[in-house]
């Protein structure tokens, strides 16, 4: 006596259960070949919540054998410590709404297939001290999209999450200390500045007036070391942006007082995309020229485009660099106070993926050649 097909709903011919049932037993035996042979750590299981695959690399990142496991549904007590629904068993039972009670807002649907989903959770029950994994779940349908089982796997994070967490951490500290630091050694600086003045001018010695002024000099720069400092940390703290150079120059010229500078700005509508700390490096720079200038001070910013991209040059007549630091000065680890100028422009722009050199005669000035690689320049017309 043969069967005959069950009509479906449609009209057309339904697959016999017995068949149905052998085919969803050929589908999960595939896919339980393809994840014994991963390297990523996988589980795979069929509708009723038992597990069908558990692959070597699953192995090694939960301690536990697949003999020990297979057929079994205690999966969920591998990686919580308890029995409870992973992603897997969610997603068999098609019990969407049953995901935030479980997984709170750690979850998100995944873009790579439908119905699937993804979440980051820690796993205290898991290694020495824990786990953070990245856990991805995707249904395993039959002919028909009836979902028949579900593929589990797992990304390990926990180093790059307790990196994360610890460079999180190391940044609130050194902000608040520093912070704290820099208010309350300026307000220190600020008092004893007071009184060596009041002591310069209660003195007739010459060598003891001599004594105050060169404090001066010093309290005047301890300061100026820790605005560096401050500076130095707002590098990569902000997404990358486009800095027009005309702009920014201008601006920095606007907040000083300078009245005899010379200033020969031919950058057009120059615009560079990096760290919004560019702008900063033109202050560095002009600033350093206002110290170093021999005479009256004169600027020169241009560039040029070049086959591997932008040539930018500052030009200026401050006290140039001698050949013999010239290769030197942007690799030295410990950094003195007159050469952080240098130092920090290099930084900001190895940042934003750019490159300086200093290139000028020391008799005449510095000349420094910062290369803009293709894609990191582009021309705009600030008044449209």
């Amino acid at each position: 006596m043969t069967t005959e097909p069950k009509k479906s709903g449609s009209g057309k011919s339904a697959e016999p259960v017995s068949l149905r049932a052998d085919l969803s037993k050929d589908i999960l035996a595939i896919w339980g070949t393809i994840i014994r042979t991963s390297s990523v750590p996988q589980f795979l299981i069929d509708q009723y919540h038992c597990v069908i695959a558990w692959n070597r690399a699953l192995e090694q990142l939960t301690g536990i054998k697949y003999e020990e496991i297979l057929g079994t549904s205690q999966h969920g007590k591998a990686f919580y410590g308890v029995t409870r629904p992973c992603l897997a068993d969610l997603l068999v039972d098609e019990s969407f709404g049953d995901m935030t009670l479980w997984y709170r807002d750690k979850y998100m649907e995944s873009a790579g297939a439908d119905n699937a989903y993804e979440a980051t959770d820690f796993f205290p029950y898991m290694g020495n001290g824990g786990k953070w994994l990245h856990v991805t779940a995707v249904p395993v349908r039959d002919s028909n999209g009836t979902v028949i089982g579900t593929v589990e796997s797992f990304e390990d994070l926990t180093e790059r999450t307790l990196l994360e967490r610890a460079l999180k951490l190391s940044n609130q500290k050194l902000n608040l200390m520093n912070g704290v630091a820099y208010h309350e050694i300026e307000n220190k600086i600020t008092s004893v500045r007071g009184y060596v003045e009041l002591s310069r001018k209660s003195v007739k010695d010459e060598m003891a007036i001599k004594c105050f002024e060169a404090e001066e000099t010093i309290l005047k720069q301890i300061p100026e070391l820790l605005h560096y400092t401050m500076d130095y940390q707002k590098i990569g703290t902000q997404p990358l942006r486009w800095v027009n150079v005309a702009g920014a120059v201008r601006s920095i010229l606007s907040l000083m007082e300078i009245s005899l500078l010379r200033m020969d700005l031919d950058v057009d509508a120059l615009e560079l995309f990096g760290d919004p700390t560019l702008e900063m490096m033109f202050s560095y720079l002009i600033n350093n020229t206002l110290k170093q200038a021999k005479t009256a001070p004169e600027i020169r910013i241009s560039f040029a485009e070049i086959p591997e991209g932008l040539r930018l040059v500052y030009e200026d007549n401050s006290t140039g660099i001698p050949h013999t630091r010239k290769h030197s000065q942007f690799k030295e680890t410990i950094v003195k106070a007159d050469n952080f100028c240098t130092k920090f422009v290099h930084d900001i722009l190895e940042y934003s993926c750019m490159s300086i050199k200093e290139t000028g005669d020391p008799d005449k000035g510095l000349r420094f050649e910062v290369l803009v690689p293709h894609g990191a320049f582009r021309f705009t017309d600030l008044h449209n």
